[in-house]
Formats: structure tokens, C-alpha cells, sequence
């Protein structure tokens, strides 16, 4: 007879906890730079689009961001 773990009682919370967790260090770098959000739009736009020459509003938004905050 094979047994079955039981399952969180909250799963959402353990997802969220497992994504914090699991956060990769090239977010964790963006997010302490204070362009996250710039940053996941270029993303997204080049996921849509497929070709960074259509992200260029997004690109220089991100990269303002980042001279703003000392980075660059």
C-alpha cells in the first residue's frame, strides 16, 4: 500500500514561500537596485515581441532607472 504526503494546508502560502526562496541572484541583484520593475518590463516586452529593437522605450526607461540609482 503506498501512502500519500498530505498536503499543505495553505498551498498558496508554501508556493509563495518556494518562489522566495528559489529567487535567482540575478533577481535578487535587480530587486536591490531599485529597477525591478523597469527590469521584468523589458523582459516581457522582448518575450512578446521576440526582438529587442521594439523594446527600446523599455531599455531606456530601465537604464534611466539605473543611472537614477547609481548604477551605471
Amino acid at each position: 500500500m503506498e501512502t500519500t504526503p498530505n498536503p499543505p494546508k495553505n498551498p498558496s502560502a508554501s508556493n509563495t514561500h518556494a518562489v522566495e526562496n528559489d529567487e535567482d541572484e540575478w533577481d535578487k541583484r535587480i530587486r536591490r537596485t531599485g529597477c525591478f520593475e523597469e527590469n521584468e518590463r523589458v523582459l516581457i516586452c522582448h518575450a512578446d515581441t521576440g526582438d529587442w529593437r521594439k523594446c527600446l522605450r523599455e531599455m531606456t526607461a530601465f537604464k534611466q532607472c539605473m543611472q537614477q540609482h547609481g548604477q551605471l
